[in-house]
């Protein structure tokens, strides 16, 4: 199964996207349905856990839920997300709250509208 990509609107949220997201690319493959499933599972419960970090202001959940998410992302094949998470990182970390909760809506924006996608093919 090809899993679809968020490049072009990742690149509306993250202008310096094409100099960032090799370091996230691996090879091409294929994701069987047990793999998109788990994926599709834990991708709720992180996106899930983002957006709770930032509503109680907890900075390691915030934290930690952006950087699984950052590594899920390359490892799926889908680099664009990995950096768009990692941006969420940055400018939680640099206190821009304005910047990471929009960032952060439209990664569990992102995140659901995935899940709604390819659960039901699976």
């Amino acid at each position: 199964m090809v899993i679809e990509r968020a490049i072009e609107m990742v690149r509306k949220l993250v202008p310096d996207l094409d100099g960032r997201i090799g370091r996230f690319e691996v090879e091409d493959f294929e994701m069987d349905d047990e793999l998109l499933a788990a994926f599709c599972e834990e991708l709720d419960r992180l996106s899930t856990d983002l957006r709770s970090g930032l509503d109680t202001s907890n900075k390691k959940k915030t934290h930690v839920a952006a950087h699984s998410i950052k590594g899920m992302g390359g490892t799926m094949g889908l680099p664009e997300i990995s950096v768009l998470a990692q941006e969420v990182e940055l400018t939680h970390e640099a206190g821009q709250k304005e910047r990471c909760e929009f960032l952060s809506r439209e990664l569990i924006r992102w995140a659901r509208d995935f899940i709604a996608k390819n659960q039901r093919s699976v």
